[in-house]
Formats: structure tokens, sequence, C-alpha cells
């Protein structure tokens, strides 16, 4: 449900008025409300507020506090199943999954024009002009990347770092950029129902060393929400709910080094959204006590025969998975790389299982690298994914085609 109030007359007495009707606000984003019913184990429902505008949800007890919180605070509008929330078109369906989408939003953005004359002189430095209208578009595409598009997240990373020395072939690629970002202008961002008890979590962790062409190492991370039953390679939905694609800013020296650091950001943010759940399912835990309350998730409730830990971090770095895995000394030279993989062993003990796959399974790929994002946009669009084991690795350098019938191969066997 999304809300629109007329006006708030400041957000201290919006807080007061939440509070006194049950809603708890989040330590982990104080803009993030959950609603308890007293007496309940479950949440009733949750609010985002946005400015003067709210994303929410929630049980029949969750409407009523609405409508009483409405008494006080007026809304200009309240809309339900599907409406426009920030530039995001959302859509429940009835069997309860919420569908993203920019397409619209994507559709309106206007390519950068350069003059005929200019168009064939690539390495021609751009006029302040030209370079305010990349600016632009950079800004409008990343908004669509951060939120529904992440397939177009690598590509504007790169390009992002050629502003201060673009060229007439920088403003081209912007402009390729976006005809990708058109042509493929229905790629959705699914948020599948998973049973509340059975919800874990599948982080994917990838990094792409400098080059000659790519002068710069890059890391990439997927995190999505997943059903428990992923560790058994079971064919299961995935929700993706946090993506990013960002240069290193330090200095790596070796592929290993660079996925070390990746992985290292990515175990550091699953953490805080395994906290983040974990206070949705409890408000009580003590999330100051990160590194116990961590090693307890999921509660008690849930399965509490579970052997293994029950959130997956995912590499297709086979040394850096050896090195994190293995209890023999590592075959490795780079001393601070192993000592940086070794403390990662103090994260995975927190409640998290690392897992590899071969390259051309792993989802984060496209986050790191300038390459065709079939795979990715495939992956949104089934909605599903499966680990590999040994009869289904994909064969080295698997091109996009294998991939995507690998993905749909596994979908159909789903349905059969």
């Amino acid at each position: 449900m999304g809300l629109s109030m007329h006006h708030i007359y400041g957000t201290k007495e919006l807080d007061k008025t939440l509070r006194e009707l049950c809603f708890r606000p989040s330590p982990f984003d104080p803009c993030v409300y959950l609603l308890y019913k007293p007496g309940a184990t479950k949440p009733s429902g949750i609010l985002g507020m946005h400015v003067d505008d709210g994303l929410c949800g929630g049980d029949n007890f969750f409407e009523e506090q609405i409508s009483k919180l409405e008494s006080k605070f007026p809304f200009g509008a309240k809309q339900s199943q599907s409406f426009t929330f920030t530039g995001i078109e959302m859509q429940q369906l009835p069997n309860h999954n919420i569908i993203l989408s920019q397409e619209k939003y994507i559709t309106k953005i206007e390519p950068i024009h350069i003059e005929p004359k200019r168009r064939t002189q690539e390495d021609l430095p751009v006029t302040e002009a030209e370079k305010l209208s990349l600016r632009a578009i950079i800004g409008s595409l990343q908004y669509a990347a951060v939120n529904t598009r992440p397939d177009l997240a690598s590509r504007l990373s790169h390009l992002q770092s050629a502003i201060n020395s673009a060229r007439i072939s920088t403003l081209t690629e912007a402009n390729k950029i976006l005809h990708e970002a058109k042509r493929h202008k229905d790629t959705t961002i699914k948020i599948q129902s998973i049973p509340f008890d059975q919800l874990r979590f599948i982080a994917f962790s990838d990094a792409s060393f400098s080059s000659a062409k790519q002068p710069d190492s890059h890391t990439g991370m997927m995190i999505m929400a997943t059903h428990a039953d992923i560790v058994k390679n079971f064919q299961c939905p995935v929700s993706p709910i946090s993506w990013c694609c960002k240069k290193i800013q330090k200095v790596v020296v070796s592929t290993l080094s660079a996925e070390t650091m990746s992985m290292n950001s990515t175990l550091d943010q699953l953490s805080w959204i395994r906290l983040f759940w974990g206070w949705i399912q409890n408000p009580q835990i003590q999330w100051k006590r990160a590194k116990e309350t961590l090693n307890e998730l999921p509660p008690t409730y849930t399965a509490p025969t579970i052997k293994e830990p029950p959130d997956l971090a995912i590499t297709d770095c086979k040394s850096l998975y050896d090195i994190i895995t293995r209890t023999a000394p590592p075959n490795c030279q780079e001393y601070r790389t192993q000592l940086q993989c070794r403390a990662m062993k103090d994260l995975l003990s927190e409640g998290v299982s690392v897992r590899w796959v071969h390259t051309g399974a792993q989802v984060a790929d496209a986050l790191t690298k300038v390459m065709n994002t079939a795979f990715l946009r495939h992956t949104l669009s089934q909605g599903t994914y499966r680990l590999n084991d040994e009869q289904e690795i994909l064969r080295e350098r698997a091109n996009s085609r294998s991939r995507v019938q690998w993905l749909q191969q596994n979908s159909l066997e789903q349905k059969n």
C-alpha cells in the first residue's frame, strides 16, 4: 500500500503518534516502523516513510492502526495492489508476489544529442554542456540501476569513472547504455512470497581485476532472499533485495586479492541484513551483541535441526574458497590476503556458509564486468535459482546462450 500525506506537522509528532499506535521504530533505519499486535509472535505490518509518502503492508490489525493514523494525518492518497511510488511501478499479484518496474521511467529518459560533425571525432574532448548532459543521463540511469535494473550497474560504474576525462566516445557509450536499458525496459524485480519461517539469504560476491583496457578493479555484490531449501540444491525462489557495483578503492595486486575484498564487503552487508531481518522477526533480539545474535539466527521457533549455517555466501573464485574452507596451510604467497581470508572465517562462524559455483552460474558476474547481461536478466525473469552439484556445473567459459539454457532447463525440471 502506498500512502501520501497532505502535510506532516513534524517528524517528532509523527514518530510519537506511530509509537502510540504500537509501531516500533527500527534501530537500523529511523524511517522504518514495525507493528506488533500485543501478545503476537509475528509482526502485523511494516511501514516505511519517505518525506511525506509511505510504503506499507500488513494484516487487519495493521489496517485498523493505519486508519487511526489517517484520522490525525489526513492522506492525500491511499493506493494498493498497483501504484507508482517514487518513480517505481509496484504491483502485487494474487499470489502475493510483488513486481517492481521502471519501464515508464526508462522510456522517458532522453539520449544525449551529439552534433553530426562531432560523432565521427570519438577522441575529441566534450564541451561543458555535453559533460552536463552526460552527468544527467548517468544520474537518471543510476536511479533505475539501484532500484530495479542491476543489469545496468556495471556499465554505469565504468561510465562514471570516465566523466572527468570524457570524450565523444563516452557520450556514445552513454547513449548505448540508454538504448540497452530501453530495449530491455520490461526487466523487473520480483519480490516473491516465501514462508516467514523459511526465508533465508544468499549473497553473491564477485570481483574483476584491473587490466590494460580496464585500469580499475571492481567489486560486485547481490544479496537475495530465498527459501531454506536452497542449501539442499533445490530450485528455489529468489528475491533480489540489495546489489551494488563499485570501484575498489584500495590497490589490489591479484584477482584473489580483489575477490577477497569483495567477499569481505559482501559478508559485512549480509550481516547487517540478517540482523535487520532478525529484528523484524523479533524486535527483542540483542542486535547490539551482533556476533552472538547472528550465530543464533534464524530464531529457534523455525527449524532447530538445521545442521549447517542457514545463509549462504557464494563465490566463483576457487582459490578464495579453498583458503576459507580448508584447514591445511594455503598455497598462497599473498600473506596479507591470507590474513584477510582467515579473518573472514569469523564472519562465516556467525551463521553463514560459503559455497563455490562455476563462473557461468555466478549472478554477480555481470555486476563487475562490461559484458552481456542476459544471464542476470533471465535470472530476474525466472525468479528462481539452484546451486550446482558436480553434474550441473557449466563447462569452462560457458557462453551466454548455454547459461540461459541451463537456467531454463532448471525451471522446466521444477515445473515437472
